[in-house]
């Protein structure tokens, strides 16, 4: 009888541990910005380029672009500044604080290509 309750305990301990412990893990974040030399509708359209070449789930908002990845996300957000805009690159990844650093990099990169 014993034995059965100290199994008892120590499955539903592991079935706990086993839901609480992925929700203590916290995602990666990584964030960049640049002046681009468009305004605020070419940053928009250069955003609009970038995700479609990523072939991934995503959002569009009035100033943001917003990517789903199977382990993180990514925004894209675009201000005006008069003839130029600011671009704001957000990524996250579950893991890697490298990835979503490199995402960004490379977001960056490729939105201020004419």
């Amino acid at each position: 009888m014993k034995l059965n309750r100290v199994f008892s305990a120590g499955l539903l301990g592991a079935c706990l541990a086993s839901v609480a412990l992925p929700a203590l893990a916290r995602p990666q974040i990584a964030s960049g910005d640049r002046l681009l030399n468009t305004d605020f509708q070419g940053c928009l359209s250069r955003a609009d380029r970038f995700v479609a070449g990523l072939s991934v789930e995503t959002d569009s908002g009035e100033i943001d672009r917003t990517g789903y990845f199977e382990d993180g996300t990514f925004r894209i957000l675009c201000y005006g500044t008069g003839t130029e805009s600011m671009v704001i690159v957000f990524a996250t990844h579950n893991d890697s604080a490298d990835v979503a650093t490199s995402f960004v990099q490379l977001a960056l990169e490729e939105l201020s290509r004419n």
